[in-house]
């Protein structure tokens, strides 16, 4: 896993690699168990008419209002085109790269609405740095040449990482030290009959950890007797499970709680405050982004000029 302090949630600071072409992925790779988030869907086509902008550029899409020019677009493809050679769909790779250019513009003006705002200072100090690592000006336009970025556009890109960085640093303050954690465990059933039957064996005094060795449908926790581990509130995929977690007392059993992936019937073991390890971090890191992008996703007026 990757440290926090590594990651940001929009794009990895990968300049000091500085030797291959990269493209800064657009989000940190989430794990596809319990613990991971759902991604936004893409906007769809809203408008046919092609506008410019003041320079007269046409326009691919526009974002409450701010353009993004198919120059930009035509740049931004074409390094993802040398980073993913064997796209499988030549279609499905341009409506990627548009959604991430989209979703950018939605991240410098949801971080400008609440007061977030990297300086042009601050980015030039960054960029020094960058410069520095690469092994000095000559190495850094090598590096500048081979990922497609022209000198003058680089500082907007590391100001939307810089950007990015400080909302998640925002979002996760309250992560350092420690906090109020819940170990649990659960059985998954596909229907409510078969989560009372398991509550009813429960009851009667059976093993809990039996019961989900045999019978739960979580195949990440089945042969762990349905541990979940330790997480905190926001940190579960399914919301209404860590709900009820913190809401029963050590030693509780709690269910049918219906959710999308089906009934759970769940244990609370202990509770405590404790730290919350950095690969943890990342993933209720990477929740709590998405959480607070998916707002401005639904509020916002998203045109796109490309099919």
């Amino acid at each position: 896993m990757i440290p926090l302090r590594a990651l940001s949630i929009i794009a990895l600071l990968l300049l000091a690699a500085c030797g291959g072409g990269t493209e800064p992925p657009t989000a940190p790779p989430v794990n596809d168990n319990i613990r991971a988030s759902t991604p936004i869907p893409p906007v769809q086509p809203t408008s046919a008419i092609v506008p410019t902008d003041p320079s007269g550029v046409p326009l691919v899409a526009r974002v409450n209002g701010e353009g993004i020019t198919t120059t930009e677009f035509e740049r931004a493809l074409t390094r993802r085109q040398q980073e993913v050679l064997d796209a499988a769909s030549p279609d499905a790779l341009r409506m990627d790269v548009l959604n991430q250019m989209i979703e950018q513009k939605l991240i410098i003006q949801g971080a400008t609405a609440q007061n977030i705002v990297v300086s042009d200072e601050e980015v030039m100090v960054e960029l020094q740095a960058q410069v520095e690592q690469a092994g000095g000006q000559a190495a850094w336009d090598q590096w500048l040449v081979i990922n497609l970025y022209s000198a003058e556009e680089f500082p907007s890109v590391l100001k939307g990482v810089l950007t990015a960085n400080r909302v998640r640093d925002m979002l996760t303050t309250d992560l350092e030290g420690n906090i109020r954690q819940v170990n649990a465990r659960h059985i998954l059933l596909r229907t409510e009959s078969d989560a009372n039957d398991i509550l009813n064996s429960l009851n009667a005094g059976q093993s809990f950890e039996e019961l989900a060795a045999q019978y739960s449908q979580d195949e990440t926790t089945r042969d762990k007797g349905g541990d979940l581990g330790w997480f905190t509130m926001d940190e579960l995929l399914v919301p209404e499970l860590a709900q009820v977690a913190f809401s029963i007392q050590p030693g509780q059993i709690a269910g049918p709680v219906a959710t999308e992936l089906g009934y759970h019937v769940i244990q609370v073991v202990e509770f405590a405050d404790r730290p919350v390890e950095p690969e943890r971090r990342v993933y209720i890191a990477q929740t709590r982004f998405e959480n607070w992008l998916r707002p401005l996703y639904d509020n916002a007026i998203i045109e796109r000029f490309i099919a």
